[in-house]
């Protein structure tokens, strides 16, 4: 096979990201022309985002270089913090390093105004030729993580509430692309296709900033590990809540994070036993919230950012 068409292919199949109705078209032509043509499927191993930054007081949504460039950095620091967590299995990350953004990287292959394709980084063999595999990289699983803890859309209200009860890391990356920002007219998407065909959006208008910082901006009090035996009810997977019914009848939900979804999907509807992260988190103002919940083991399946206080770095 031309390596160089495949290349070519790849490319366009990147540049294609996106969950709208014309990025699926695209693909969906990429894909029917790379069979007719012979190309083979490597590309199913491939997974790409788009990044979208406007500004909304801008004309045209135009943003400048200097947000353009701090934004990929954010981003590129919430997903390295986040994968780091993950392979590390640490419940927080304070500090990263360059083999931290080395191990999580996101390859640009594309541009346009207020957008970029990033393309995951794939392992490769001692001559630099990508290795076809199915496993998901760090890059991959850094950016779903982070994708799930973000509204969905302008409305989304819950997933605001939900990010309140995640883990450290995941409050951390979150911050991260929030922070120094009181005043922020911009607004961000991300739109991810993975090679399992799933597609995850995300987005954070000003206003919904504004309410992340104010929750986010809290401190977390009366922490325990709770275990129960019961019934798992139900799981809402875009928004990351689990829906828990215990032997005493008594309901309970709240945030369960990518790493455990799988455990959580093949024992809904079962009795199983489960651990459980409990706390209140207390806001500068003194406003204190109800006991929140975050799943930490179903099972015998524990997750992989485990249980843990924030660090003494602030966010």
């Amino acid at each position: 096979m031309n390596s160089h068409l495949r290349d070519l292919y790849l490319r366009a199949l990147a540049s294609a990201a996106g969950s709208d109705e014309s990025s699926k078209l695209r693909r969906a032509s990429l894909q029917a022309s790379a069979a007719e043509f012979g190309i083979a499927s490597e590309s199913e191993a491939t997974s790409a985002v788009q990044l979208r930054l406007a500004d909304i007081n801008a004309p045209d949504n135009e943003v400048a270089a200097i947000e353009a460039g701090d934004f990929l950095q954010r981003i590129q620091k919430a997903v390295a913090r986040l994968a780091k967590a993950r392979r590390a299995r640490l419940a927080d990350v304070a500090r990263l390093s360059q083999v931290d953004f080395e191990s999580a990287r996101l390859n640009m292959s594309a541009a346009t105004s207020g957008s970029w394709v990033v393309q995951l980084k794939y392992a490769q063999d001692s001559e630099r030729r990508v290795v076809p595999t199915f496993d998901t990289t760090w890059a991959e699983l850094g950016l779903v993580e982070l994708m799930r803890a973000l509204p969905e859309d302008s409305n989304d209200d819950r997933s605001i509430e939900s990010v309140t009860a995640a883990s450290p890391v995941i409050r951390r990356a979150v911050w991260d692309l929030i922070s120094d920002r009181q005043e922020s007219s911009l607004s961000i998407q991300l739109d991810l296709v993975r090679f399992t065909g799933e597609s995850l959006k995300s987005v954070i208008t000003p206003a919904q900033a504004v309410s992340l910082r104010t929750r986010l901006d809290a401190v977390r009090e009366e922490r325990e590990i709770v275990r129960h035996r019961g019934r798992l009810d139900g799981l809402r997977t875009r928004r990351q809540i689990f829906y828990f019914e215990t032997e005493a009848g008594r309901e309970i939900h709240g945030y369960v994070d990518d790493s455990l979804m799988a455990a959580v999907k093949e024992n809904l509807d079962r009795e199983v036993d489960i651990t459980l992260e409990s706390f209140i988190n207390r806001a500068r103002s003194g406003r204190v919230t109800q006991r929140q919940y975050r799943l930490i083991e179903v099972a015998g399946h524990q997750s992989q950012l485990p249980v843990g206080e924030d660090t003494e770095d602030e966010f």
